[in-house]
């Protein structure tokens, strides 16, 4: 057991900024206690520091980290389309060592901008799941594998769910059978929607709805992943429902910008996702920073509170994924940050939450603690 004590914390699921904060942590890597009050030893201290709960990267695809700027200005159709998209075909003439050299390159990039777990969509099958399971075997990160539906009942073995590259490759009952063999086994559905015009078009014309709908009404997903093109009057039947926006991925992509602010108000839980690693880095930091940013432009500087973009990574990705972290408190795996506010770059610090969202980079990661176990120090 050791305890951490930290000068500044968000605690507990509405991420309170409190001073002067000790966490406890059991030796099974679980918070044991959290309170204002130093217990008779104290192990770690953090002066002039921020404990975040670590963040959570609600969809990436890693299997193509060592692909980075290959499909620079190829359109996204051409570049990530399965089965001939560029990035497929990389992949099928990769190395595995290649592969998985590049997942745990993402893997540490994440761990030292404050992600203590992800959520990938794993091409090639059960192969490919493996592969990941290999290359981060004894990296401390925890990761969450939805794989691609090739050969469903020897997939779902392997994987911690399924996740589907587009609704319009399946027939509704294809897509019911995908989402009844998923909850037969406690795991999560997941799929890409309406990432593009021409996708929800496709979707309208083949089967009269859009694939946001089908996604939702057919295959009962967990989470949607993109969402850039929904409708407003969709919205509705997305409250309650988990959905990863990737708007620095959409922008490099040049598909378009996510309707954030507007999901928010129709009581969406909104994730953050970093989506293909060859776009775009799995920085959560740099990815908060742009959505505020972004949504601001938009629609105004009222639009979003900065509180709820820290949600995004944290409170929001846990309860959709099913994670005992997301936020500090007692019971919870004791998944954590330690950011430095006394950084040129971000003092002095007036409000903290803007702080974190705008202010705070990757470098100002001090430490990173996954069950306890400091798992990244800079």
């Amino acid at each position: 057991m050791k305890t951490i004590y930290c000068e500044y914390a968000l605690l507990g699921r509405e991420l309170r900024f409190e001073e002067r904060v000790y966490v406890t942590i059991s030796s099974s890597g679980f918070i044991k206690r959290v309170s204002p009050s130093p217990p008779r030893r104290v192990d770690e201290e953090y002066d002039s520091c921020l404990l975040t709960p670590g963040f959570i990267n609600a969809h990436t695809h890693v299997g193509d980290s060592f692909f980075k700027e290959v499909g620079f200005n190829v359109p996204v159709e051409e570049l990530v389309a399965p089965p001939d998209g560029l990035k497929h075909r990389l992949l099928r003439n990769a190395g595995e060592d290649d592969v998985k050299e590049g997942i745990r390159c993402a893997a540490e990039e994440m761990l030292s901008s404050g992600t203590t777990a992800f959520a990938d969509f794993r091409e090639g099958g059960v192969r490919g799941a493996l592969i990941l399971r290999r290359a981060l075997e004894g990296t401390p990160i925890r990761y969450i594998i939805l794989g691609r539906n090739d050969g469903l009942e020897e997939l779902l073995r392997v994987c911690d769910g399924v996740g589907l590259p587009s609704t319009n490759l399946y027939s509704d009952e294809e897509l019911r059978r995908i989402s009844e063999a998923c909850r037969l086994n406690g795991l999560l559905v997941a799929a890409h929607a309406s990432e593009t015009v021409r996708e929800r078009e496709l979707a309208v014309k083949m089967y009269g709805v859009s694939d946001a709908v089908r996604a939702v009404k057919v295959l009962n997903a967990d989470l949607l992943v993109h969402l850039t093109h929904v409708d407003e009057e969709e919205l509705p039947l997305l409250s309650g429902r988990g959905v990863a926006c990737c708007p620095r991925a959409n922008a490099y992509l040049g598909v378009g910008l996510p309707p954030v602010e507007k999901m928010v108000r129709a009581g969406v839980r909104v994730c953050l996702g970093t989506d293909n690693v060859m776009v775009n880095s799995p920085d959560l930091l740099r990815e908060m920073d742009f959505l505020g940013k972004m949504v601001r432009a938009r629609s105004g500087p009222a639009c979003l509170e900065a509180r709820e973009i820290v949600k995004m990574v944290t409170v929001n990705p846990a309860e959709v994924l099913r994670l005992n972290s997301g936020w500090i408190e007692r019971g919870r795996y004791a998944d954590l940050a330690v950011i430095d506010l006394d950084a040129a770059n971000v003092k002095p610090v007036h409000h903290p939450y803007q702080a974190l969202v705008h202010r705070v980079k990757s470098e100002n990661v001090l430490c990173v603690y996954v069950g306890g176990v400091k798992a990244y120090e800079r």
